[in-house]
């Protein structure tokens, strides 16, 4: 029987699961400055240092069209592997980490083909909570995002010509 790993985290009241071998770290959101940048879409809510890595962090929040969050103190980034690079996701808080056999996954359930939510694989099901599983890759693709890449700049490039 299959089973996977998710960490389970929180936002807006609401319980999401991430697959958790895609999970590279977790860190309290206070101890870091975002950099924001003008003209990045809603959902990346800008730039942070990370152990002398820039990194990209999205707002789920605004992802899914959420009220912002007033008390940010408990605040996380989950830090993914996305595509080679390892992004971030601001979510309220992580809660839990849990095994999920097959029969607790379903897939999601679709209304119809344009209300169709890409980065819903399935909802797990722990008593009566209900964990809705995300898929990490289609959740932070975004048009612009695909295109988004920290350039190497050499320092002769930023030198003024005298």
């Amino acid at each position: 029987m299959a089973s996977i790993q998710l960490v389970i985290f929180e936002i807006d009241g609401s319980e999401y699961g991430i697959d958790a071998l895609t999970v590279n770290g977790i860190l309290r959101a206070q101890k870091y400055k975002i950099q924001t940048i003008p003209g990045l879409p809603r959902e990346i809510e800008g730039m942070i240092n990370l152990r002398g890595q820039v990194n990209y962090i999205f707002n789920l929040r605004n992802k899914f069209g959420l009220a912002e969050m007033t008390d940010a103190e408990d605040s996380k980034f989950i830090m993914l592997h996305i595509n080679g690079q390892v992004v971030g996701c601001i979510v309220d808080e992580v809660t839990d980490i849990v095994h999920f056999n097959e029969a607790d996954l379903q897939a999601a359930p679709t209304l119809s083909n344009s209300l169709r939510v890409n980065y819903v694989k399935g909802i797990g099901k722990v008593d009566e909570r209900m964990i809705i599983i995300l898929d990490p890759v289609q959740l932070l693709t975004t048009a612009e995002f695909s295109e988004l890449e920290t350039p190497l700049v050499k320092l002769s490039d930023l030198a003024i010509p005298s």
